[in-house]
């Protein structure tokens, strides 16, 4: 994962295949294959959008439904390997420096 800074130094992660993300609200359309809570391992970025594996992370191995596609990338946080959110730091000396 890499971290872009906005010109406030507000953190932004741009997503790669092998980063953990976890669901902070339920996948939209009329057929929902990921909800809040789940976690997994990003396996294609394409667009803004995410493919995720879920299976063998916040979902059995043998999971009817193992990867969500096309999941929007603004409706995950970065997470751990445990599925645990791992917060991104403002960058303060960017925002200073522009402040100033």
């Amino acid at each position: 994962m890499r971290i872009e800074y906005s010109r406030e130094g507000l953190p932004t992660a741009i997503y790669e295949p092998g980063d953990f993300v976890r669901l902070r609200r339920d996948e939209e359309g009329e057929v929902v294959t990921a909800r809040a809570g789940d976690w997994g391992q990003v396996t294609r970025v394409e667009h803004g959008n995410l493919d995720i594996r879920f299976a063998g992370h916040s979902r059995p191995r043998t999971s009817d439904l193992p990867v969500a596609r096309d999941v929007p990338a603004w409706i995950v946080d970065p997470c751990d390997r445990r599925g645990r959110i791992t917060q991104l730091q403002r960058d303060l000396d960017t925002a200073r420096a522009r402040a100033g």
